[in-house]
């Protein structure tokens, strides 16, 4: 099996174990939804500890946090950012509201698009930009219609965002970056736990089905994250963003023929415009992925040698028309 299809297979894991989620979530639906997630970040934390150790990472970890005191800083906030997403989706998962998880989730590579343009200047191609709107107008068609705004979808889909953005921002192997995210959070996902604790709050003692799924949120968390990370580094990432819609759909479907959730005339307009703009948006990254291969292919022929992530640049001793036909690596 050659990388990319490795990648691809890593890809379609990560997306469907996360697509498959609500059935874990819905196994400890007894418990708080804090509560959970609480245990979730602690186990999170043990899990990406014992990982790290594993790989002898350990103090390039910590030499990084001290080191890198801005890029740690973003991390931390990452860390809070993907552990207020969890708190969204379990809560909204647990009350019955997986059909809104599901839109958050659709809506999140348009949310992804709009913050490259906002915070790294990436251009927006005119596709792109109808694809936003098209997103757009399927929301605003829900407020109108039902007269409330799709908080916990937006919520979703921004934190899971500006979490994809402080990843963006900062270039670190993915077991190192999960675990300064997690350890970050997870003192005060402790204390909070003991709190619930000595208030009486808490489930705990639990029984021992419900002890051993509270122990697996960890697993479950972290490694569709780093099948994720492995996927990234083999394929395009044109093939990825068709492989994520894998998790929403399989939500949409779990929410609306296992566990029944009504889907009104309204909310079912919201959704074909979110897959009208997902569909805008697909045939464009085909599209664009389609001229770079043709780009390349060209320069191949001419016997110039890419190398990877590769980007052009203008070289003055070529003649006018052919300034652009030399690379050079990042």
């Amino acid at each position: 099996m050659t990388n990319p299809q490795k990648g691809a297979v890593a890809a379609f894991l990560a997306y469907l174990w996360w697509g498959s989620m609500p059935f874990y979530w819905k196994a400890l639906q007894s418990i708080s939804s804090s509560e959970i997630l609480g245990h979730r970040v602690v186990w999170s934390a043990a899990f990406t500890l014992v990982l790290t150790l594993l790989g002898g990472r350990l103090g390039s970890a910590v030499s990084y946090i001290s080191r890198n005191k801005k890029n740690s800083r973003l991390l931390f906030i990452g860390g809070y950012l993907i552990t207020l997403n969890w708190g969204l989706y379990v809560w909204a998962i647990n009350v019955g509201r997986i059909l809104e998880t599901s839109l958050g989730y659709y809506i999140n590579p348009l949310v992804s698009m709009l913050f490259g343009t906002l915070l790294f200047g990436e251009r927006l191609r005119a596709a792109q930009k109808a694809a936003i709107a098209t997103a757009v107008a399927g929301v605003c068609l829900q407020i109108a219609a039902l007269g409330e705004v799709p908080l916990v979808s937006l919520g979703i889909a921004l934190t899971f965002g500006l979490y994809g953005a402080m990843k963006k921002a900062v270039a670190l192997e993915s077991r190192e970056s999960l675990f300064i995210e997690t350890i970050s959070v997870a003192p005060a996902a402790l204390v909070y736990l003991l709190y619930l604790q000595f208030a009486g709050r808490a489930d705990f003692p639990y029984d021992p089905a419900t002890t051993l799924l509270l122990a697996g949120t960890g697993v479950m968390t972290s490694v569709p994250l780093l099948l994720f990370a492995f996927a990234a580094h083999k394929v395009r990432l044109t093939t990825i963003g068709f492989i994520q819609y894998v998790s929403p759909t399989m939500t949409f479907l779990i929410g609306t023929f296992v566990y029944r959730e009504g889907l009104s005339i309204y909310r079912l307009a919201t959704f074909c415009c979110i897959w009208a703009a997902l569909a805008i948006y697909s045939a464009d990254a085909v599209m664009a992925g389609r001229k770079e291969k043709r780009a390349e292919n060209a320069q191949s022929r001419e016997g110039i040698f890419i190398p990877p992530h590769a980007h052009a640049y203008k070289d003055p001793t070529l003649p006018r028309g052919k300034r652009l036909s030399r690379f050079r690596g990042r």
